[in-house]
């Protein structure tokens, strides 16, 4: 697949790996480790991404959590509790003592459509009905899959985008049907913010053009870098689907490349990049 460079808006495509520590707090009394708001879990049951806001065409909201010293018949249960104060409990029974485990509560957005509201949610998290933590996550009212035309779906993404914080420079399918979005990136470092950045841009391309080859999501960095980040858009399915690891996902299936603005040039040495401009290694 050829790279595409747009020189007036300009653009990048990079892939480094998502951070596993969630910035809140844990409570020290309980035994959960770590914990996170996903959309989806991949091949070894850790989140594909860390996130607070999501789209009611997201399907399902996981509330996932790592727990140490879980035993036999403990009841771990979620809340999900909407604007209104109406409550989603998702429950699991333990049915065997381990030393470690990652378990998951669901909000199913599909089969509660008629009772999703948009808004700003709260996240319960009990262990044998004694609460442990608490968390929040705002949920966008999104109906691009229900466009009439092509036209309307792309404003509508464009529309959602900018909900979510990204400034969309331009979105499109090349002539290689290669799905495009270009954004301006959110941080002028790698955090986490920039990999949900990039999150929410693949997605978006998959509900767009779904019959798409590739995805790319390119973000202009101070208006002189263009990263980009590629991917086959098979990849990236099998990734939302739980089919690879994030190391196999982020290291193996996505291309990365970076262009100067300035100087017009495609940068050769990426990696010394990313080194010296974020100081990480990959």
């Amino acid at each position: 697949m050829r790279k595409i460079w747009f020189y007036v808006t300009l653009m990048v495509v990079f892939g480094m790996f998502l951070p596993l520590v969630r910035a809140a707090e844990l409570p020290s009394v309980s035994r959960v480790l770590d914990y996170a708001l996903c959309r989806g879990l991949d091949q070894d049951g850790l989140p594909l991404e860390r996130i607070e806001q999501f789209s009611t065409e997201d399907g399902k909201i996981i509330c996932w959590v790592f727990l140490e010293e879980v035993l036999e018949g403990e009841t771990l249960r979620w809340e999900f509790i909407s604007p209104e104060g109406a409550v989603f409990e998702s429950i699991l029974v333990i049915e065997e003592t381990k030393k470690y485990v990652g378990a998951q509560g669901i909000l199913d957005l599909l089969s509660n459509a008629s009772k999703i509201v948009p808004g700003e949610w709260k996240v319960r998290f009990y262990v044998n009905d004694r609460l442990v933590f608490e968390d929040g996550f705002v949920l966008i009212e999104s109906n691009v899959l229900g466009s009439k035309d092509i036209d309307e779906a792309i404003q509508r993404t464009i529309a959602l985008l900018e909900e979510f914080g990204y400034k969309v420079l331009n979105i499109g399918l090349s002539e290689d049907n290669q799905a495009f979005v270009q954004m301006q990136m959110v941080s002028k470092d790698l955090s986490q913010a920039v990999w949900n950045q990039i999150g929410f841009g693949f997605e978006s391309l998959r509900r767009l053009f779904p019959g798409a080859s590739w995805f790319l999501v390119q973000l202009v960095l101070d208006g002189e870098y263009a990263l980009s980040f590629q991917v086959r858009a098979l990849d990236f399915l099998l990734w939302r689907e739980g089919k690879l690891s994030k190391d196999e996902f982020w290291k193996k299936k996505v291309i990365r490349y970076v262009y100067n603005i300035r100087e017009k040039k495609e940068i050769e040495d990426v990696s010394r990049f990313y080194f010296e401009k974020f100081g990480v290694v990959y």
